[in-house]
């Protein structure tokens, strides 16, 4: 039996929220023009992109995230204290390291 498509935010399409990559998703359209199509569309409106950014939170808020992936770091996470590449769990890390000069062999003028 095929699993329910569920309209969710994207955790891996997104830019800010994830609101665009998961319609995106959903109903299986290009997520860069379907973003640029809603920032066009809300400048064209009177409000000069204010009742666009408006309608884009309200639907942040209420839109739940995607969780049948994991966790994906966006861009928010950079200002959060978070990497903006995911750890390994089996990472090393190195400690106590020294740098020297290496000394060049070679001869003015060659």
């Amino acid at each position: 039996m095929a699993e329910k498509k569920r309209l969710v935010r994207s955790r891996t399409n997104r830019l800010v929220g994830g609101v665009l990559g998961g319609f995106a998703e959903y109903f299986n359209w290009n997520a860069n023009l379907l973003r640029l199509i809603y920032v066009l569309v809300s400048l064209a409106i009177p409000t000069h992109g204010v009742l666009g950014l408006l309608v884009y939170v309200v639907v942040m808020t209420f839109m739940p995230l995607d969780d049948s992936r994991p966790n994906t770091p966006n861009f928010r996470d950079l200002f959060r204290g978070g990497s903006a590449s995911p750890q390994e769990p089996d990472r090393k890390v190195i400690h106590d390291v020294t740098e020297q000069d290496v000394k060049d062999h070679h001869k003015d003028g060659e």
